[in-house]
C-alpha cells in the first residue's frame, strides 16, 4: 500500500554499470523528494561494504533500494538476510536478470512507482556454506559458469550481453571439467561435471533462461548440470541457451531439490548472482531457506 511516510534508503552502488550509475543520482534526489518523506540516498565509497551498509540502513530504514544491477542487489541482500528489513530495486546496472523473475523490467519512472506502492511478497533465499558462505537470491553457477563469469568481468573493452558470451565462450574452451560428487535429499551422483548451476530465478548472465521452471516462492532449487561433453557440442548449446535447456542436448540435465552438497576433485570457479566468489573452490553446500526475504514487487506479481 502507498505510504508517504515510510521510511526508504537508496543505496547507489557506484561501480554499476561500469561505474556509470551514479549519473542518476541527481534525478533520484528529484523524483524521491516528491514521493516519500523520509528518505536518504547513500552513494556508497568503493571502499564500502555494500551488505554492511544494508545491515546498517535497515535498523533506521523500513525499506532498503538496491540500486544497481544483479551484484549490487545479491550484495543488499546479504545485508538484509535474517532482517525484518525489505528489499527494494532500482534497476541501472548492466546485469537485470533477477528483475526479470520478479516482474519489474520496467523503466526507472515505473520501478520508483513500483516501490512507491510498496506492494510486498516474500521470497525464497539459498544459504551456502563450506570453503565460502552467505547468501544468494538468483542463481550459483559452478563450473563453466563460474568460469564465464570471472572471464566477463576480466574484460574491459566489450559492453552489455555480448560480455557474457566471450566468457562463456572463453570457459568453454578452457575449462574441462572436473570430477564431482553431488548429493542431495533424495540423490546421490559422481560424475565428471562442467557445470552446476543452482537457480532461484529464471535468468543468468543477462539472456540465458538456465532454469525456465524456477519460482522464488516454491521452497526449492532448480538444477541444471552438464556433464563432460565435446567443447563443439557445447558452443552449440551456448546459443540455444537463451531459451532454455532442451531435451535433446546430451549430458544435459534439470532437477529440483531443497538442498545439495557438492565436492569436487580440483578447484572450481564459482559466481553468486555474477559476483565472482573465487576459483579454488572445492566444497559447497546449498540450503533453500523458504520465505526469509520480503521484498516489493509490482502489484501483478
Amino acid at each position: 500500500m502507498q505510504n508517504q511516510n515510510t521510511r526508504i534508503c537508496f543505496i547507489i552502488n557506484p561501480a554499476a554499470d561500469r561505474h556509470r550509475s551514479a549519473k542518476n543520482a541527481e534525478w533520484l534526489r528529484q523524483e524521491a523528494s516528491k514521493l516519500w518523506k523520509n528518505h536518504e540516498i547513500v552513494i556508497a565509497d568503493k571502499r564500502d561494504s555494500l551488505s554492511g551498509l544494508a545491515r546498517k540502513k535497515s535498523k533506521e530504514f523500513d525499506v532498503i533500494v538496491a540500486c544497481g544491477g544483479d551484484g549490487t542487489i545479491s550484495q543488499i541482500v546479504n545485508g538484509l538476510a535474517k532482517t525484518s528489513g525489505t528489499l527494494g530495486v532500482l534497476p541501472i546496472g548492466s546485469g537485470n536478470d533477477f528483475v526479470k523473475s520478479i516482474g519489474l523490467k520496467k523503466s526507472l519512472t515505473e520501478c520508483l512507482k513500483v516501490l512507491h506502492q510498496n506492494h510486498t511478497t516474500k521470497i525464497d533465499l539459498i544459504r551456502y556454506e563450506g570453503d565460502i558462505q552467505g547468501w544468494c537470491v538468483n542463481t550459483i553457477g559452478i563450473g563453466i559458469d563460474g568460469w564465464a563469469n570471472f572471464y566477463a568481468h576480466q574484460t574491459s573493452w566489450l559492453k552489455g550481453r555480448i560480455t557474457y558470451y566471450y566468457g562463456a565462450l572463453k570457459a568453454i574452451l578452457k575449462f574441462h571439467g572436473s570430477e564431482m560428487q553431488i548429493k542431495s535429499h533424495n540423490d546421490e551422483e559422481k560424475n565428471n561435471f562442467l557445470m552446476i548451476t543452482a537457480c532461484n530465478g529464471k535468468w543468468e548472465g543477462g539472456s540465458f533462461l538456465v532454469a525456465p521452471d524456477a519460482d522464488l516462492q516454491d521452497g526449492e532449487l532448480d538444477i541444471l548440470t552438464v556433464k563432460k561433453v565435446p567443447q563443439l557440442l557445447l558452443l552449440a548449446y551456448l546459443l540455444r541457451f537463451r531459451w532454455g535447456p532442451a531435451k535433446w542436448m546430451k549430458g544435459v540435465e534439470k532437477s529440483r531439490t531443497t538442498n545439495l552438497e557438492i565436492s569436487s576433485a580440483v578447484p572450481l570457479a564459482v559466481h553468486r548472482d555474477g559476483e565472482h566468489l573465487g576459483t579454488d573452490i572445492r566444497k559447497l553446500k546449498l540450503t533453500v531457506e523458504k520465505n526469509s526475504l520480503n521484498v516489493i514487487v509490482p502489484e501483478d506479481y
